[in-house]
């Protein structure tokens, strides 16, 4: 993937945000580069407090448990499904509705259901800059 993208126009919502009991879910729909590109920011219990920069360490579990901040993107011409593996997340908006990323991604070997700490194919790298919001 080297592109940039906007809003995927879709007939459902581009985004969803989620801000509840000390945590944030994020999924964010993009277009560009003739495909859809979905990315994922989960920041759990523990560590989100609101405004303020995230690290992102490698993943210790799955989307949805709470071990650690959390960007990932799922490449829909490809299925591929990148996980965080360095970088921060910044939530820039009061509500939890915007920020920036600056993150490194690996492809996982197991898809969505990823991972265990040890589950990023060695190779090729993502990386994930710039700003993100849900209106």
């Amino acid at each position: 993937i080297n592109t940039c993208a906007t809003a995927a126009p879709d007939k459902t919502s581009t985004c969803s945000v989620s801000v509840s009991g000390g945590a944030l879910d994020a999924v964010l729909r993009f277009a560009g580069g003739n495909q859809v590109i979905v990315l994922y920011i989960e920041l759990n219990a523990g560590f989100y407090t609101g405004p303020g920069t995230y690290n992102l360490p490698p993943w210790q579990f799955q989307l949805g448990r709470n071990d650690v901040p959390k960007v990932a993107v799922l490449q829909s011409t490809t299925g591929t499904f990148w996980e965080s593996v360095a970088g921060v997340v910044n939530v820039t908006g009061g509500d939890g509705r915007s920020g920036n990323v600056n993150a490194i991604l690996q492809a996982s070997s197991v898809g969505v259901q990823a991972s265990n700490g040890s589950t990023v194919l060695a190779g090729p790298t993502l990386s994930v800059i710039g700003p993100w919001s849900c209106p």
